[in-house]
């Protein structure tokens, strides 16, 4: 009897005592990717209306309302990620809570493909740096592209470098293969900024020469790029001339450094088109110059911890996308270069290189489909017409 009330006595204390997951459990995934989730319902509001770019988008598939036109920018990831529910209601609220709940399995998952190249713990401290940001948190329940390339980014960096160490080769090579994909249908241009860096770091880097994974790069790319290559015939003539109608949209693509508008419009408004405005509150903007310098530092952390090629992959593959909009268009959009930025950072090599804002600004809340109105479309021309 003794022995038994020993016993009894043992396990009620053990049941009694908090015990945490472990430094390498998924628990910590997971917990910031719910995190992540409750944060948009709480701070963003379920209810907040749907901008232009939400409603061309969700319109492709909404059975509610017309389809609006559809930009030769744009591409069809965002439409076949809203589908399931724009098909069966306008809800906006369903609408908000499904991309909460999505955009933090998203996160978990993106996070999750990095767990045989850093400890749990890392990569959950850099999910709660990038998901404590009210650039994030923002647009985690909108209808729009950014976040979505970027997660797909950070998985593809993740896949190509287990692929590369021989970590579940051939499931690292389809899920490289994928997330590429996956970053096209989204964001085609940002897939091949993305997709360049990994395809040099394959023929440059002797360790990392191995052409199945050269393959896979250029096939999941190729794959997610086909559908906006395909749908240019039929609409635009040809994938060059839908690619000089985007550049037209655009204002014209080429070398314009929007260094100094980025830095000026962190605080707002999400477009700054043409971005004439002044510094505001530049003590809240001063530490996006010093990124530069902390992912430096993260580099040549991951170097005395042996995981300096990684960590260097991870920041060029992010630079070389953010590069196209910082260096080649002409306006400045917060959320634009923060995805680029975030698109393929290191979890584990100091601070992720991401851009916020202070308050989000508020969307009008004009016509849109899921509201089950035709939307009315903005005045045409380059300083009026928004980057999806």
């Amino acid at each position: 009897m003794t022995a038994a009330a020993d016993g009894a006595s043992h396990w009620l204390r053990r049941a009694a005592r908090p015990s945490l997951p472990g430094p390498g459990s998924v628990w910590w995934l997971a917990g910031v990717a719910a995190g992540f989730s409750v944060s948009q319902l709480l701070f963003v509001s379920p209810r907040l209306g749907v901008s232009w770019d939400e409603a061309v988008y969700v319109s492709q598939v909404s059975t509610h309302a017309p389809a609006a036109y559809f930009d030769a920018a744009r591409a069809r990831g965002v439409p076949l990620l809203v589908a399931p529910v724009a098909l069966v209601t306008s809800s906006v609220l369903a609408l908000r809570v499904y991309l909460s709940v999505v955009s933090g399995l998203a996160l978990l998952a993106a996070l999750g493909v990095w767990r045989r190249l850093r400890p749990a713990w890392v990569l959950a401290l850099a999910g709660v740096a990038f998901g404590g940001l009210s650039l994030a948190q923002y647009y985690g329940p909108q209808a729009m592209p950014d976040e979505w390339a970027a997660l797909s980014g950070l998985a593809a960096v993740g896949f190509f470098l287990r692929a590369a160490a021989g970590h579940g080769h051939r499931g690292a090579l389809a899920g490289l293969s994928i997330s590429l994909a996956l970053a096209a249908l989204f964001r085609p241009g940002d897939a091949i900024f993305l997709a360049a860096p990994l395809a040099l770091a394959v023929i440059t880097v002797r360790a990392w020469r191995r052409w199945p994974l050269l393959a896979c790069v250029v096939a999941g790319t190729a794959v997610g790029v086909a559908e906006w290559v395909i749908e240019a015939y039929p609409r635009f003539g040809d994938p060059l001339a839908r690619l000089h109608a985007a550049s037209r949209e655009q204002g014209g693509l080429g070398l314009h450094v929007a260094l100094w508008d980025e830095l000026r419009a962190l605080d707002g408004p999400t477009l700054c088109r043409p971005c004439t405005i002044g510094w505001r509150y530049p003590e809240l903007s001063l530490w996006w110059l010093a990124l530069p310098v902390l992912v430096t530092f993260g580099v040549l952390a991951a170097r005395r911890s042996g995981q300096m090629g990684s960590s260097a992959l991870a920041a060029i593959c992010g630079l070389s996308v953010a590069a196209q909009y910082l260096l080649l268009v002409g306006y400045a959009a917060p959320r634009i270069p923060a995805a680029r930025l975030r698109a393929a950072r290191d979890p584990g090599g100091g601070l992720p290189r991401l851009a916020g804002q202070r308050d989000p600004p508020r969307h009008p809340r004009g016509c849109h489909p899921c509201r089950g109105r035709t939307p009315h479309r903005p005045p045409r021309g380059p300083a009026s017409r928004p980057r999806s």
